[in-house]
């Protein structure tokens, strides 16, 4: 065996310390194929996990939902949630309409309002690290209600700490209108006097996702049940935290039991779809990008089968003197195998080496292209996630080593078969 290993080194170093050109373009082969992997299977993996992070931070652990779409009395889910070792808040949320700009004359659909109280959010939430401007502060003080709004909407709205702004609920709005009996829209003479609610700004947040930014804003409940006309202490949802959310699947088995009616929602389960997608793309670029790899499987056989035509007189003078069909085998298999080795060892350094420079080399090349390669606004985070998880580098390198192997079995086939007498004539 030692010896077999001996020659498939030797026969890829066919000069004194030179490696053949054929051998090392196998070898790079192997090697870009095993980085891209790497690099694409961690920025994948970072996605993921990053994502699953920001979800956390910017969403409760679960959250639990009326029958009717509120709950008239939350303190009911909010005490069983206590009893059980979890910690739960009443909130009010909604999508509204935002009135801002000079003499308010411009219109924002794409908001919508985030109302807990302060001591809750600031218990769950890192408010000292999410305010760029301002303090996180809500509720009422005088005439005034505070409410603190993202960087995304200080910036599209022009406005700053200490400028107000309008919202406007649906359910304020369509009660303005009727349908009559001719199923004509008529104004509801029964609507009383609608003004919409103003807020003055307190802070300015950035929690660093930018779809959450793009749209949330934080208020206090009292201002967001009048906004919607909800009873008095009444709340849309109530959001929930466990001490584990990877692990929390028992502990809202026995909420659910307690619960009864309420909807009880994890984190996963409403995100459910987006984090499968992720999931399948991140398989679905393991197995096309696995072809790049094959196809260096592919140059191993071809560098091999040219090898055995070079190597034929070679081979014959090893079969008479005694050499095994087997030992012969051995030698051209270890070949593929020592192709596959080296350039997997060489490819994980690269690899490995582009993921931890990975945000220069982007910065580097949006500033060559001049094209901004990783807009936040689509991926949601300032700079390109990426997590190396050994599982997947074993998984790629044990991959490519194996089809590097596979790749030698037909040359190694053929060499063995060559007959000993006939190898010895070939010119």
């Amino acid at each position: 065996m030692r010896t077999e290993l001996f020659l498939a080194g030797k026969y890829l170093r066919p000069r004194r310390n030179m490696v053949s050109i054929i051998a090392l373009m196998s070898i790079l082969g192997v090697m870009l194929g095993v980085m891209v992997l790497i690099v694409v299977m961690a920025v994948m993996t970072g996605f993921t996990d990053t994502m699953k992070e920001k979800m956390i931070e910017t969403q409760a652990h679960f959250q639990i939902r009326g029958p009717g779409g509120w709950i008239p009395f939350p303190e009911q889910a909010v005490n069983a949630v206590k009893k059980n070792g979890g910690d739960a808040s009443p909130v009010i949320q909604g999508a509204v309409l935002v009135q801002y700009g000079y003499e308010k004359r411009r219109l924002d659909t794409q908001a919508v309002i985030f109302a807990a109280p302060q001591s809750d959010l600031e218990k769950h939430i890192d408010t000292r690290s999410y305010i760029k401007a301002g303090t996180f502060k809500l509720g009422r003080d005088g005439r005034k209600s505070y409410a603190v709004i993202s960087t995304d909407m200080a910036e599209r709205w022009n406005i700053g700490v200490g400028d107000t702004f309008l919202v406007h609920s649906a359910q304020r709005l369509t009660n303005l209108v009727k349908f009559n009996a001719n199923g004509k829209v008529e104004l509801n003479q029964d609507s009383s006097i609608y003004l919409p609610t103003e807020f003055t700004v307190s802070g300015i947040y950035s929690a660093g996702k930018s779809d959450f930014d793009r749209i949330v804003f934080f208020a206090d409940p009292d201002d967001a049940t009048e906004l919607f006309d909800l009873p008095w202490g009444a709340a849309t949802a109530v959001l929930g935290w466990w001490r584990d959310p990877f692990a929390q699947e028992p502990f809202l088995e026995k909420i659910r039991a307690e619960l009864g009616s309420y909807a009880v929602i994890s984190w996963e389960e409403a995100n459910r779809n987006f984090l499968d997608v992720l999931n399948v793309e991140k398989m679905m670029m393991f197995f096309l990008l696995i072809f790049i790899v094959l196809v260096a499987a592919f140059s191993i056989t071809n560098t091999l089968i040219t090898s055995v035509y070079q190597k034929t007189r070679e081979i014959g003078v090893l079969k008479a003197l005694g050499c095994s069909n087997g030992a012969v085998m051995r030698i051209f298999i270890f070949q593929g195998l020592l192709v596959g080795v080296v350039g997997s060892f060489a490819g994980t350094v690269l690899g490995v080496l582009v993921i931890r420079f990975r945000n220069n080399i982007l910065r580097f090349v949006s500033q060559v292209s001049g094209m901004e390669l990783f807009p936040k606004k689509f991926y949601f985070f300032n700079e390109l996630p990426a997590h190396i998880v050994p599982q997947d580098v074993a998984l790629i390198v044990g991959a490519s080593i194996i089809l590097c192997t596979l790749g030698a079995l037909l040359p190694a086939w053929r060499a063995a078969r060559l007959d000993p007498a006939e190898a010895l004539r070939y010119e």
